[in-house]
């Protein structure tokens, strides 16, 4: 991730559970890999470890905590791990989460913890779009995982220069793309090895959106009496893979 994207996301970290799109997010995520990766099933007898990359203040985390034997929580910035870590000092936190500080330069990273380098499941929410280097993202997560493990990634789809509307004007800084192609992805997945693999819609959002470019300034307008609000539909992509069994 890029500092303008750590700048932002430190900034917002305090404030950031009470965004109604980013709560809403993270609901449907979790009911969309809840339906779809097999292993989260409550019939499942082996729980999988987790690793949750662009974590952010451990929303998607702590939801999963009951699916998961162990979830490893990292993100790059600072200000959303200090968050997390401050949840999971509640008496009643999960205690089956770690976060990590981190932007992972490899598989091998020394920072990763003993016990935690190789995971049955890699998810990640809203976090693709952040990402420069997409082909080194996934070639990644396929390292990351075991044998027979998989991938469930989600982020919304570049449907056109529409997409740009995802976010207001002063949250670009930081974006890397507006949007994911399904095309790209599909394409991606294939030369790292996944197997099983699959980039459809998982779900479809509705959001406020500026009506033009800077309209909100630093935060959405009071609507006055009588005024409705600009609003988009936007597809939420699950990218799924899995890597072959040894």
């Amino acid at each position: 991730m890029t500092d303008s994207s750590n700048a932002r996301f430190n900034s917002e970290a305090e404030t950031w559970d009470l965004n109604p799109d980013v709560q809403a997010s993270t609901k449907s995520a979790l009911a969309c890999l809840l339906e779809r990766v097999p292993s989260l099933s409550p019939d499942n007898p082996s729980k999988p470890t987790i690793l949750d990359l662009g974590a952010g203040t451990g929303l998607l985390s702590l939801a999963l905590s009951p699916h998961a034997s162990s979830i490893l929580s990292v993100d790059p910035s600072a200000g959303m791990i200090s968050a997390l870590t401050t949840k999971l000092t509640a008496p009643t936190a999960p205690r089956n989460i770690t976060p990590l500080h981190a932007l992972l330069s490899s598989a091998d990273d020394p920072v990763l913890p003993p016990g935690q380098q190789r995971f049955d499941l890699i998810v990640s929410n809203l976090v693709l779009h952040h990402v420069a280097d997409l082909r080194a993202f996934i070639k990644l997560t396929y390292d990351l995982l075991q044998p027979g493990g998989l991938i469930a990634l989600t982020d919304f789809e570049n449907t056109g220069p529409e997409a740009r509307k995802f976010h207001p004007e002063d949250k670009i800084p930081g974006v890397e793309r507006h949007g994911i192609l399904r095309s790209e992805m599909e394409k991606l997945l294939e030369d790292a090895g996944f197997v099983e693999r699959s980039v459809d819609v998982g779900w479809v959002m509705r959001k406020q959106v500026e009506k033009y470019p800077g309209e909100w300034g630093a935060g959405k307008p009071v609507l006055k009496d009588g005024e409705e609000a600009a609003e988009m539909d936007f597809n939420f992509l699950i990218i799924m893979g899995r890597k072959p069994a040894a």
